[in-house]
């Protein structure tokens, strides 16, 4: 059971394609583009001055740059 438990955790970690980056610094990390965007408008929202942005672990580019 327990490794049944870990092989799902370990297959979540390899889905987590988008990352959410706070002035360079990882701040979390998503598996749903989606998911990504609404975190990155939320901290946009909380820090307006803060470089936010997603970025695209699977090709390396960014994603969107979410505004105010």
């Amino acid at each position: 059971m327990a490794e049944v438990q870990q092989s799902r955790a370990q297959d979540a970690e390899r889905t987590r394609n988008f990352e959410v980056r706070v002035d360079g610094a990882r701040h979390g990390a998503f598996a749903d583009v989606r998911d990504a965007i609404d975190a990155a408008r939320i901290v946009k929202r909380e820090r307006p001055r803060a470089n936010v942005l997603v970025h695209d672990c699977g090709t390396g580019q960014v994603v969107v740059e979410p505004d105010a």
